[in-house]
C-alpha cells in the first residue's frame, strides 16, 4: 500500500506546515465522500404511488444533518425543486427578510411557500411527490432529475426536451454570465 504526500496551499503559497501523508486508499475513500454538491442528470420513472427514487449519488451528497429529508416545491420553470431540509431553512430565512407589508412580497412568499412539502426518502431512496406538484410540472411517468449544485430539479422528460429544443442555440447568450465567473 503506497503513500502519497499532499501539500496544501494557503493564500496562494505552498506551505510545508500543511503537508500531510495519507494512504492512497484513504485518499480514494475521502474523494468518494467529498461529493458536496448535486451535479449531473439522471433519468427515472415514477412508480404507481407517485414515488420517485432519488439517485444514490444525490442521497450520498445529502448531509446527515438533513435526516434524509428534502423539501419539494414548485420551480420557477415547469419543474419541481428539491432542497435539502437545511438548504430550505436558508430559503425561508431569505424569504422572511422580505417586507411582508408589501403585497408583491407577500404574493412572492406565498407562491413559494404554499406549495412546499417536506418529504423523507425511504429505505429504497424514494420520495412521494404530492399530486398538486405533479400536475403543476406536468410530470406523468418519465422524469429527469438534475443536480443544480445546492438543490435538485425534477422535470417531466418531455417538458425538459421541449425547453432544451427552444434554447438549443442560446449558448451564445450565456457568454456574459460565463465572463462573470472563473471556470
Amino acid at each position: 500500500m503506497g503513500y502519497i504526500s499532499i501539500i496544501m496551499v494557503r493564500n496562494g503559497v505552498k506551505s510545508h506546515d500543511f503537508c500531510a501523508i495519507v494512504s492512497y486508499n484513504y485518499l480514494i475513500e475521502f474523494m468518494d465522500n467529498l461529493n458536496l454538491s448535486f451535479t449531473g442528470e439522471y433519468n427515472n420513472s415514477l412508480d404507481q404511488k407517485n414515488r420517485l427514487s432519488i439517485p444514490a449519488k444525490f442521497r450520498k451528497a445529502l448531509d446527515p444533518i438533513n435526516d434524509r429529508t428534502f423539501v419539494v416545491t414548485r420551480g420557477f420553470d415547469k419543474c419541481l425543486m428539491l432542497y435539502p431540509a437545511i438548504g430550505w431553512n436558508d430559503v425561508e430565512i431569505e424569504l422572511s427578510q422580505l417586507n411582508s407589508i408589501k403585497g408583491r412580497n407577500r404574493d412572492f412568499i406565498r407562491s413559494i411557500v404554499r406549495h412546499a412539502s417536506y418529504v423523507q426518502f425511504d429505505s429504497q431512496g424514494r420520495i412521494a411527490i404530492p399530486e398538486k406538484l405533479l400536475n403543476f410540472s406536468k410530470i406523468k411517468k418519465d422524469v429527469s432529475v438534475i443536480g443544480m449544485i445546492d438543490k435538485i430539479e425534477i422535470w417531466d422528460q418531455i417538458e425538459l426536451e421541449s425547453k432544451d429544443a427552444k434554447h438549443a442555440n442560446d449558448l451564445d447568450d450565456y457568454e456574459d454570465l460565463a465572463n462573470e465567473i472563473n471556470f
